[in-house]
């Protein structure tokens, strides 16, 4: 039986500038791509999306609002909404300066501001985050330390929703729409749920709306990846070379990966301990919150689960130890990793494996 939670009625013959703002790490990408295959769908609903290019996006991340007040002045009579989607603008509009800027254009051009984001409980957001951040071979710590900062370092990503959101507060004409990424309810897909939200009809026929085009741009590499591209920056920080520098770097195991089936076997970094920790950290300001925008209680949308970690710790037979090594050969090919580094990597790999 699905929950039933509150939500914001949207009126949708407003004439609104509506920015879905993500998160990261939150299926923004799903969502982005399946609005642009259904463009004309919108279009007939009298919804302009912004373009392939995100033009109207970039320009508000780069603090450069006069293409957005142009395309809301020349907006053609037959179209009544401007939708943006683009988890780049997630903590950009979070500022009392960037929603005051925003509000004033919208209500100049007679339009109202609109934004939306969907909630994803802490452990899985910090699982994918992390998991995404040592695939792109990005400086990280180990799972539980990069928990511990994002938990406890003012500098990094707020994940506590009430603090996150506390700006909106403070802009009671904004429209705010906030919908939990939770299996938990009616319409757990984040497009169907989004579109439904904003009062959107699925176009007639037996079609409806269009699929997004499938991309293996977000697809995490599995256990046996995550160790792969841990342990491949690593050795190469040690060799004196800066992985910064590499092309393609995220795509080269993800690919591997992904030919091998690592894929299928997903990372997640919490044993007991550490996801008992994460809960009791945010129990409280999650029950506030949802109580204040869905008027239920957080763990009807997000049930307590008992931790199922999934680690790879290195090969441990000879056999996988020689594919293994014979992986990482083809990696550091793929990767154009210097040759006269080569020999200084294989002497670490091999005294760390």
């Amino acid at each position: 039986m699905s929950i039933e939670f509150t939500r914001p009625q949207i009126n949708r013959d407003e004439r609104m500038l509506w920015i879905h703002a993500g998160p990261h790490k939150a299926a923004s990408s799903y969502v982005t791509e399946r609005l642009r295959q259904n463009r004309d769908h919108l279009a007939a609903q009298g919804v302009l999306m912004d373009g392939y290019d995100n033009c109207l996006a970039n320009a508000i991340a780069q603090k450069n609002y006069a293409p957005v007040e142009e395309a809301l002045a020349t907006l053609p009579s037959s179209l009544h909404r401007v939708l943006l989607s683009s988890s780049s603008l997630d903590d950009r509009i979070l500022s009392r300066t960037a929603l005051g800027r925003l509000q004033v254009l919208v209500e100049r051009q007679g339009f109202k501001l609109g934004v939306s984001y969907f909630v994803r409980d802490q452990q899985s957001w910090l699982n994918s985050v992390y998991a995404h951040r040592v695939r792109r071979f990005r400086e990280t710590p180990d799972f539980e330390q990069y928990c511990d900062y994002i938990m406890h370092d003012s500098d990094s990503w707020d994940i506590s929703y009430p603090s996150k959101f506390r700006v909106l507060s403070r802009f009671p004409s904004i429209a705010t729409l906030f919908l939990p990424l939770s299996k938990q309810v009616a319409i757990a897909d984040p497009f169907l749920a989004l579109v439904d939200a904003l009062g959107l009809d699925a176009p007639s026929g037996e079609q409806g709306w269009l699929a997004g085009r499938s991309s293996k741009q977000n697809i995490q590499p599995g256990a046996r990846g995550i160790w792969m591209s841990a342990l491949c920056r690593r050795l190469m920080v040690e060799t004196g070379f800066d992985p910064e520098v590499l092309k393609r770097k995220g795509k080269v195991i993800r690919d591997l990966a992904i030919e091998l089936g690592w894929d299928r076997e997903k990372f997640d970094g919490f044993d007991q301990s550490l996801h008992d920790r994460v809960s009791s950290f945010y129990a409280s300001s999650n029950e506030a919150f949802a109580q204040e925008h869905w008027g239920v209680s957080w763990d009807s949308l997000f049930p307590v689960r008992s931790a199922v970690q999934q680690v790879y710790s290195g090969p441990e037979a000879e056999a996988e130890r020689k594919e293994m090594r014979g992986l990482m050969v083809r990696v550091l090919r793929e990767l154009r990793f210097p040759w006269r580094l080569r020999r200084r990597f294989f002497s670490l790999y091999d005294a760390t494996v």
